[in-house]
């Protein structure tokens, strides 16, 4: 991974803070706002295996625990387990199109989001954490996936992934 891709992935990382911390700032506790992690985990798993990638993601959960006063460690798993299921959809042999990679790594991240912050809030006491308006935030990060991810992942990588 070069210097240039890891200055980047920083910056979307910091990026993706912002986003988040605009929507929790008061009097948007009933607004839909979409989790700004669940775009990179999913985008940059088209890259491939990062350790870097994987790293930012930890440190992002880290903030989004400590802004939305969940238990220690329950975002990075979340994001984590997110990231997994976006490489195993865009490593699949035989390839499968673009199309699918995309659906399976955004639903399929959806799905390990939730698996990992019930487990992660039932194992600190907090079972219904992640039942807080997450289903309004998955259906906003979906709608904007699609132009979000364009302005994530380098043109030179969409057409090498392809």
């Amino acid at each position: 991974m070069t210097v240039a891709w890891r200055l980047w992935v920083l910056l979307l990382t910091a990026l993706a803070a912002l986003v988040t911390v605009y929507g929790m700032r008061a009097g948007s506790a009933d607004a839909w706002w979409p989790i700004a992690g669940l775009w990179l985990a999913a985008t940059l798993a088209a890259f491939g295996l990062s350790i870097w990638v994987a790293g930012c993601l930890i440190m992002l959960g880290l903030v989004m625990d400590y802004m939305g006063e969940a238990p220690i460690g329950a975002w990075p798993l979340a994001l984590l387990c997110a990231y997994g299921v976006a490489l195993i959809a865009w490593d699949r042999q035989p390839p499968i199109k673009v199309i699918g990679a995309e659906i399976i790594s955004l639903l399929g991240g959806f799905i390990a989001v939730s698996i990992a912050l019930g487990i992660a809030g039932s194992v600190a006491g907090h079972p219904g954490f992640a039942r807080n308006a997450l289903t309004g935030d998955f259906i906003m990060t979906a709608l904007l996936y699609v132009p979000v991810r364009f302005l994530i992942l380098p043109g030179s990588i969409r057409v090498a992934r392809r």
